[in-house]
């Protein structure tokens, strides 16, 4: 019997040293931990602040980037070798963001009908996003609807995608006050469209954007009021273009009926075709210029006094070929 206990106690001392044996052994496997705290130690982001000549906003950018005017009231951060990679930044009034969601769907539509709500996460409390793909790339559509809203358009591609990057710079925009006493704020903005060969100044708290090859679109919101702008070449057939007006409001009017007349005020549009009819919303109209720059706008206003700062811009539309 001692013998018997004496090996019992021999086999238990055995296993007790080696469950010990095996935890020294697995110790190792915690070394990881060791890693996050050396890539907590590593140096932080290289960021240089910019401030913008076109808007009032200040951002800090990643190396190998740089702020450039695009156009007045938009800016883009753009790579150095990566062109395709880039974003748009455009500083909106602050009523803007009541309409965000509008104008954010808006946008991504125009970049794809197969546009879907962002189902990631940004640097940004209220945010509204969309995302579209186009052939190898993603366009991001992006709304903040904080304080001081903005539209972000990141452009990047599906196999190296840089949101990240782009959203690192993003977080770091701060608007800046303008000195309204020295600088007194433009009622308007000049808008170059990169669509067609011309420009024109765009009222404040309305937008300007190319919708389609041979189309641009100027709106306050585009469910309710907005002017699409189109050139006519040299040697059109006016009488085709015209019976596609007419046709055009009648399709749209409640009735059917359709008032044609010729505009007779303002300088650029004077002496115009107009065709005109009312609509369910509103009312809806087509100027067919011939003479100075030759173009067709369709205008859709829910009230009438909603022409009028459509008229006030169509006059400044200037062909820049």
């Amino acid at each position: 019997m001692k013998q018997r206990s004496k090996l019992l106690i021999s086999i238990v001392a055995a296993v007790t040293l080696l469950s010990a044996c095996n935890e020294q052994t697995t110790a190792p496997a915690k070394q990881p931990v060791a890693n996050e705290e050396q890539q907590k130690k590593q140096a932080p982001l290289e960021l240089t602040p910019v401030e913008s000549t076109n808007q009032p906003f200040t951002i800090s950018l990643l190396p190998k980037f740089s702020l450039e005017a695009e156009e007045p009231g938009k800016d883009v951060v753009m790579h150095e070798s990566e062109q395709e990679q880039w974003m748009r930044i455009e500083l909106l009034p602050k009523e803007a963001k009541e309409q965000m969601e509008t104008y954010a769907k808006e946008r991504a539509m125009a970049v794809s009908e197969e546009a879907t709500p962002f189902e990631g996460t940004l640097p940004f409390e209220d945010a509204i996003v969309y995302e579209a793909s186009v052939d190898n790339s993603v366009v991001y559509i992006i709304g903040v609807t904080e304080d001081a809203p903005m539209f972000l358009t990141v452009f990047t591609k599906k196999e190296d995608n840089w949101l990240d990057r782009f959203m690192t710079m993003a977080k770091t925009i701060q608007q800046t006050e303008t000195e309204t006493s020295e600088q007194p704020n433009e009622s308007f903005f000049t808008y170059k469209s990169s669509n067609q060969p011309f420009q024109a100044n765009i009222l404040n708290g309305y937008q300007a954007e190319a919708v389609e090859p041979g189309k641009d679109m100027i709106f306050l919101d585009e469910e309710k009021a907005s002017m699409t702008v189109e050139l006519i070449d040299d040697g059109a057939d006016w009488s085709l273009i015209e019976e596609q007006a007419e046709q055009y409001v009648k399709a749209s009017s409640k009735d059917g009926t359709v008032e044609k007349v010729t505009w007779t005020k303002g300088t650029l549009l004077n002496g115009a075709d107009v065709y005109k009819s009312a609509i369910t919303d509103g009312e809806v109209y087509v100027f067919v210029v011939k003479s100075g720059t030759p173009m067709r706008l369709t205008i859709f206003v829910q009230q009438a006094d909603g022409l009028d700062p459509f008229l006030q811009m169509a006059e400044t539309i200037k062909r820049i070929d």
